[in-house]
């Protein structure tokens, strides 16, 4: 999938939205914890705007620009957001507007890496190698909340397994003395 946009926009649109990811918007890759997923976790990329909610219609008026697949919020701290998430339309817009980035060109070309390699992760090592390259992007950011790291993956994927306890009946319990 292309990103839409790339066509529509003309160089000096494209060099001032990146301009404005570079100063009011941020590139994340996460690690996120979810027992469903085969190592435990898995890896999420977003773009993301920021403005005050005084300034929201901007944002909206930026929608327009970039597409409906962008979703917009307004937070509860007076901040409202433009945000995308996923491989593929992080991917298009990060070929998109990388050469154009200042400040955060770095940690774009770092976020590509990992979407390059999650998509060829075949082992818990390789997993583990994105997950390292993901606390790498923590020198390109002001990030304090991050919770899962590579040495928080790594102690769960070596935790033992724990089994699925029965419920027997009363009646079949064992007791010790």
């Amino acid at each position: 999938m292309k990103l839409k946009i790339r066509n529509k926009l003309t160089l000096e649109e494209i060099s001032y939205l990146a301009g404005f990811l570079d100063g009011d918007g941020s590139i994340m890759a996460q690690i996120v914890k979810n027992s469903s997923y085969k190592y435990g976790h898995t890896v999420r990329v977003t773009i993301c705007f920021y403005q005050k909610t005084t300034r929201h219609w901007f944002l909206l008026k930026l929608r327009k620009i970039l597409g409906k697949e962008w979703k917009i919020r307004k937070r509860n701290d007076g901040m409202s957001e433009l945000s995308i998430t996923g491989f593929t339309p992080v991917q298009n817009f990060l070929s998109t507007f990388q050469n154009h980035l200042r400040l955060k060109s770095r940690l774009a070309k770092l976020v590509l890496q990992i979407i390059e390699e999650y998509t060829h992760v075949q082992t818990e090592a390789d997993f583990l190698e994105v997950c390292k390259k993901i606390d790498k992007t923590a020198e390109y950011t002001d990030s304090k909340k991050r919770k899962h790291t590579y040495s928080s993956v790594k102690v769960y994927l070596n935790s033992p397994v724990e089994t699925e306890k029965r419920n027997l009946p009363i009646a079949e319990k064992t007791y010790q003395l």
